[in-house]
């Protein structure tokens, strides 16, 4: 029996060896070699920031690229392509328009990729500085480019053979200051029961706690179920546990805190979203953190939305682009969308600038008529920059 073993033993060994050797003598024939742009890191449908204005350009460079080196030359071209641009829109819910040709500089050419090598010549899509008309028309843009091969040699890894480049146009504008003696109320169209919701803002607060429960439970944004019914959106700067420079959603019967410890005096946007199943909050277009949520239903009432508090908001705060979704929106629109956003975007139920530059009124973009009214007097700071060249 042990000599038995032993032939069974040493054949696996060498069927092993044989094996590991036939691997080898195979890698430049690898079935699964795909060709993809290498910017993507192979995620499908990728888009990167640009940011842009009258007077800086910027680049978006593709480098076409393969899995595994074969033993002959693949051709690719790597060009501008509107369809790409659609079927990001479409698979991210966007509505980007191709930059007009007059601010690219940019010709497509065949890139080979030799033989025994992965990557080929890096191509740079260049972006002229724009016309101050282009950035105000209201329109968002990009640039979307797409590879192709050429000769069928290694086929393209759909989805990872495109690249978007957003184009991030600088915002300037007014914002108002909330704080204890001049807190805002809403007045919304209707009451909501919502399975997924979202809400998004840009804030810089003057002062935070750095200890635990030092300056805590500074309201932030916040909406409130009808009396008797269960449902709330709670976010505030610090709690009796947590130290005064995190940030805190409550909704559904549980609790998120930020992993960032936040600055004074600094802009951040932030994002919290709920799919029903998770809360995620995301800061500055990155995911920051998330924590399981019940599969309960949010019910607010349509006169229970509110900014800040008399109490405990020892702090100045002010705010932009102030959003309150009736779904979840994807990670793509926290990123790409944190300046501006388009006020028909399907599920966006009120949308306030918050850049009236005077008065206590707040207007609802949408069109929807929800108002905001501040119950002090407002203080506004002009000239405030979001996004573009710095």
């Amino acid at each position: 029996m042990k000599n038995i073993l032993s032939k069974y033993i040493l054949g696996a060994i060498m069927l092993a060896t044989v094996g590991l050797s036939s691997c080898d003598d195979a890698k430049y024939d690898d079935i699964s070699n795909k060709a993809f742009i290498a910017e993507t890191s192979l995620s499908t449908y990728k888009s990167v920031k640009l940011p842009v204005d009258d007077f800086n350009g910027n680049v978006l460079t593709a480098t076409p690229r393969i899995n595994q080196p074969i033993d002959k030359v693949a051709t690719y071209t790597v060009e501008l392509s509107e369809s790409a641009l659609n079927e990001f829109n479409k698979k991210n819910n966007m509505d980007y328009k191709m930059l007009p040709a007059e601010f690219i500089d940019f010709n497509s050419t065949e890139v080979e990729i030799a033989s025994g090598d992965v990557l080929g010549a890096t191509q740079s899509i260049n972006i002229k500085p724009l016309s101050t008309d282009l950035m105000s028309d209201g329109n968002k843009y990009a640039i979307a480019v797409e590879m192709k091969s050429l000769d069928g040699t290694v086929e393209v890894l759909k989805g990872a053979n495109l690249l978007v480049g957003i184009l991030e146009f600088p915002i300037v504008t007014s914002v108002p200051t909330i704080n204890s003696r001049n807190n805002v109320a809403f007045t919304m169209r209707q009451d909501y029961e919502l399975m997924g919701w979202s809400v998004e803002f840009l804030i810089n607060i003057d002062r935070l706690g750095t200890g635990v429960g030092q300056l805590n439970n500074q309201a932030i944004f916040a909406a409130f179920a009808s009396d008797g019914k269960d449902g709330e959106i709670y976010s505030r700067f610090g709690d009796a546990p947590i130290k005064g420079n995190v940030f805190q959603v409550k909704n559904q019967g549980t609790q998120i805190n930020s992993a960032t410890e936040f600055e004074p005096n600094k802009w951040y946007h932030i994002a919290m979203v709920n799919d029903g199943s998770k809360l995620i909050l995301y800061v500055n277009g990155k995911e920051d953190i998330s924590i399981a949520s019940p599969n309960k239903m949010t019910q607010l009432d349509r006169n229970k939305f509110q900014l800040g508090n008399t109490d405990y908001l020892k702090a100045n705060f002010m705010m932009s682009e102030l959003r309150f979704w009736t779904k979840a929106i994807t990670a793509d629109q926290v990123k790409n969308n944190m300046y501006s956003v388009d006020p028909n975007a399907d599920g966006l139920e009120a949308y306030w600038k918050l850049n009236e530059g005077e008065g206590n009124e707040f207007q609802d973009a949408t069109g929807h008529g929800n108002i905001g009214k501040s119950k002090g007097t407002t203080n506004w700071t002009d000239g405030v920059k979001f996004g573009g060249a710095q």
